[in-house]
């Protein structure tokens, strides 16, 4: 429990980057990583919310925030005018591309610190822990 208090008590995730909230950088991420992934220049609320496993009610909320401040722009989709396309913008496109190298970077160093072993155990361990806390999120609650 000492652990995980420790990078609680770190403050790492609720720190602004670039005048953005964390969540906000990584729905830029999100969006680029698509764009790279899927071929797809756009995405839409409900492939963001699946990507990043939030409501889409909060995609909503950041993707609103990041348009007032020029990252992304909203457009119909152009075969179902319903459904929205969100788009990066050149700006957005050039902060998601600084926080993937960033991201690449800090990761890079932790395992130039760490070694290829002990980082391939961690990445191992953590993705178990992963696993139990979704299996425990996904078990009934008593009442």
């Amino acid at each position: 429990m000492e652990a995980f208090q420790q990078f609680a008590r770190m403050n790492w995730r609720k720190t602004t980057v670039w005048g953005l909230k964390p969540s906000e950088v990584r729905m830029l991420v999100s969006l680029k990583l698509g764009k790279e992934r899927e071929g797809k220049k756009g995405q839409t609320v409900s492939d963001i919310s699946k990507f990043l496993k939030v409501t889409s009610p909060t995609v909503t909320q950041m993707v609103n925030s990041l348009i007032a401040q020029g990252y992304v722009v909203r457009s119909a989709d152009a075969q179902d005018r319903r459904i929205s396309e969100i788009t990066l913008t050149e700006k957005g496109e050039h902060l998601a591309e600084m926080a993937v190298t960033k991201s690449r970077n800090t990761f890079k160093g932790m395992i130039d610190y760490m070694g290829k072993d002990k980082t391939d155990s961690l990445m191992e361990m953590l993705n178990e822990v992963y696993d139990y806390f979704e299996e425990l999120n996904d078990q009934p609650t008593e009442s």
